[in-house]
């Protein structure tokens, strides 16, 4: 019968990293915390157990390195904290032993696996797991026996022993927390001509090259960074008319060595002994990595394999600063980058060194690769990498294989107009930009070249449809915005995918959001006035700018004045009565409520402004304005879509009849309009303002202090509204 083995596994995390000694104390352990069983519980505590992460096992087999990727898998799993904070990926793990005890009666296996805490980890983020002090652990599980099982005591014990046993070593500390091999080297020389991909230091014993034969490979890869030659080696090799550089053999000069002693071994007897430890395991760099191997290969099955479940690292670095594109365009895989480039990779991704994938392709003499970048239509033409280069200039200066076909794909490249875009204004007008550096033009760039002077601090750039409005961030690409638009539309509007194909996005330059009511209050711009007029105006006819009826009929009055000059007596007076007219300055869901009298009402007021008002055009706007700031509580608002569910009794039964919502956000708070009639329902201010997001179920709930509004609002844009309101809300400093 088989015995069941629960392995435990010790993230530990050293407290006091400056300390030269490696006592107990100063180790923090990760546990998990857990609900009590209320069997075991005899005295009513509910206070969570902590636990240390375990797996279990069925049998004693020795599973080898198997267990030690299970280990790996139960960390990352246990420190994961939601979609976007994926958890730790540890490189090595220790076994410390395992031991055979009698728990409940029967015999049980308990293994232990140390686990160091190589990289930065926040300990004091809220999760389901945390770091606690290893003596104190130790001494709340003795303390509550009666809670814990046998198994987790005993694993502590076992944990304590083995760093005892450890501590006595010297370098003990410096070793179990020393970073990875790959990690811990700062330079490396290679002469490629003698090196290989795989096996390389036994290769490499086994090379016969010449000097001759060695310099025709060296040139043939077109690998080298940096050619070192040595003047005493190889006298039939072609000669330079001086030496760049020189480095000294220390040993060169001295007794020469026997080298009839020196005996190349075979590939077994090289290998033998260094297979790796069942009791110390690291992952290579393929294992850890298997999406830029599978793209440095070339490998397309394991390319789609791999991103049809995961796209979260299409654009990762590895330890080396390179995402999986930057192999493909190295290596001149075709293929895989044209793959990785329809997934969604960045065509101007640039690696660590600020080297582009342009700069790769053109640089290695790849013209293929560089013919399908430069196809793409965010291709930034322009970019340059670390060394302050151009495309261009990389190419030419190291004149790889291919080079001059590479150059004439850049000609062509710079020959292609470039791709425009068309700014909206509000007030009706547009203007045309033209994109120099592809996605790599960003939100702040286009504003910048709208030359908006005194005005620029009032509007920002929105990206807008028939359903769905956003405004855009500083660090934004308006051409990536404008490609995946229809994703967005699809996801936040919750429309049919053939409807969203329908909309068009445009780009409208538009009051920004975060814009606070003291800075607009103080507008003196002319040309900010005129379009912050010209999108209050818009939004009043839309009727979303909600508002008694005396406000809106001084504030067309306003309108008209602007439209048709002053009143004059003499003009014939039916022009008001026209409903077109009226179309012009009044929102269709007033102008629909017959039991006002609009035309002569309008006329009263518009004679009024006319003899009491200002003059100038730019005036009247900023009277327009004002009315706005003081008697519109949803004036600036972001509007989201969604619906609520509204109960009425009707007899015995209860009926539910789902209610369509505008959903304002604006620094007063927050606001609903009902679509079908333009009514407020509800306005809340912040003070008495609290909010619950429920991402997963795309609901936010609010409700006030006084208890007497609590809703649940249903939308696809959950998230982005309970975002902007933590973002106004701190921008108030409220508490």
């Amino acid at each position: 019968m088989d015995t069941p083995n629960t392995v435990y596994v010790a993230l530990l995390n050293y407290s006091n990293k400056t300390a030269k000694s490696s006592k107990s104390k100063q180790f923090e352990v990760l546990v998990e915390t857990l609900n009590p069983n209320s069997e075991c519980n005899e005295h009513g505590n509910k206070e969570p157990l902590l636990v240390l992460p375990s797996l279990l096992y069925q049998n004693n087999d020795n599973i080898g390195n198997a267990m030690q990727l299970d280990v790996i898998s139960k960390i990352f799993e246990v420190t994961t904290r939601g979609d976007h904070q994926p958890g730790l990926k540890i490189k090595r793990t220790i076994f410390a032993g395992s031991k055979q005890i009698t728990s409940k009666g029967m015999i049980v296996k308990i293994s232990l696996y140390v686990v160091p805490l190589l990289t930065n980890y926040d300990t004091e983020a809220p999760s389901k797991v945390k770091f606690i002090n290893l003596p104190a652990l130790s001494s709340h599980i003795d303390s509550n026996s009666d809670l814990y099982s046998k198994e987790i005591s005993q694993a502590i014990k076992m944990l304590q022993q083995w760093l005892k046993l450890k501590a006595a070593k010297p370098m003990f500390l410096q070793t179990l927390f020393k970073p990875s091999p790959l990690n811990r080297i700062k330079g490396n020389v290679t002469n490629s001509a003698y090196s290989s991909e795989v096996n390389r230091d036994w290769v490499l014993l086994q090379n016969q090259l010449c000097p001759e034969e060695a310099m025709t490979k060296l040139k043939k890869m077109n690998r080298a960074d940096l050619i070192i030659y040595n003047p005493l080696f190889g006298s039939e090799t072609e000669k330079q008319s001086k030496i760049s550089c020189f480095v000294k053999n220390t040993f060169f000069g001295k007794k020469v060595p026997d080298y009839g002693k020196v005996v190349i071994p075979t590939r077994e007897e090289w290998f033998k002994g260094q297979e790796k430890s069942s009791d110390f395991y690291e992952l290579s760099w393929e294992e850890e990595f298997p999406l830029h191997r599978a793209a440095a290969y070339g490998d397309i099955p394991a390319l789609q394999d791999i991103l049809s479940s995961d796209l979260s690292c299409i654009d990762s670095w590895d330890h080396d600063g390179w995402a999986p594109i930057h192999y493909s365009c190295w290596y001149g895989h075709v293929p895989a980058v044209k793959l990785l480039l329809e997934i969604g990779c960045n065509p101007n991704l640039s690696n660590r060194n600020k080297t582009s994938l342009l700069h790769l392709a053109a640089g290695c003499g790849h013209h293929q690769v560089l013919k399908l970048l430069s196809e793409h239509p965010l291709i930034d033409r322009h970019i340059i990498d670390g060394r302050e280069r151009t495309v261009m200039e990389c190419c030419e200066q190291i004149k790889s294989k291919d080079w001059q076909k590479c150059v004439v794909v850049l000609k062509e490249l710079n020959h292609k107009p470039l791709p425009k875009l068309i700014i909206h204004r509000m007030d009706g007008s547009e203007k045309t930009l033209e994109v120099k550096n592809g996605s790599n033009t960003k939100v702040g760039d286009v504003i910048n070249a709208l030359n908006l002077a005194d005005a620029r601090q009032y509007f920002s750039l929105w990206i807008t449809s028939k359903s769905l409005h956003l405004q855009l961030k500083e660090d934004h690409s308006p051409l990536v915005e404008i490609e995946n638009w229809m994703n967005a539309l699809y996801q936040l509007s919750g429309l049919p995918w053939v409807q969203c194909l329908t909309e068009h996005p445009r780009l409208v330059l538009k009051r920004d959001v975060k814009l606070l009511p003291t800075v607009e209050e103080d507008v003196t711009d002319i040309f900010a006035i005129r379009l912050l007029y010209e999108e209050a105006h818009a939004q009043v006819l839309r009727g979303l700018y909600t508002c008694t009826d005396q406000v809106i009929i001084a504030m067309a009055a306003i309108s008209i004045r602007m439209y048709f000059g002053p009143y004059n007596i003499k003009k014939p007076k039916i022009t008001f009565f026209d409903e077109e007219v009226l179309r012009q300055v009044l929102p269709v869901c007033k102008i629909l409520n017959r039991s006002v009298n609009w035309p002569q009402r309008l006329l009263t007021e518009y004679r009024e402004i006319s003899q009491h008002g200002p003059g100038e055009i730019s005036q009247l706007q900023l009277l327009y304005l004002r009315y706005c700031w003081t008697q519109i509580p949803t004036y600036g608002c972001a509007f989201f879509t969604g619906y609520a569910y509204a109960t009425r009794q009707v007899g015995e039964e209860r009926i539910q009849k789902v209610v369509p919502l505008y959903i304002g956000i604006n620094y007063r708070g927050i606001h609903f309009v009902k679509v079908e009639n333009k009514a407020l329902l509800v306005s809340v201010n912040y003070l008495t303002l609290t909010w619950q997001l429920r991402e997963e179920e795309d609901v936010f709930q609010i409700r006030t202090t006084d208890h007497k509004i609590n809703m649940i609002i249903h939308t696809p844009q959950a998230a982005f509204v309970c975002g902007l309101m933590t973002k106004l809300k701190k921008n108030l400093n409220l508490p």
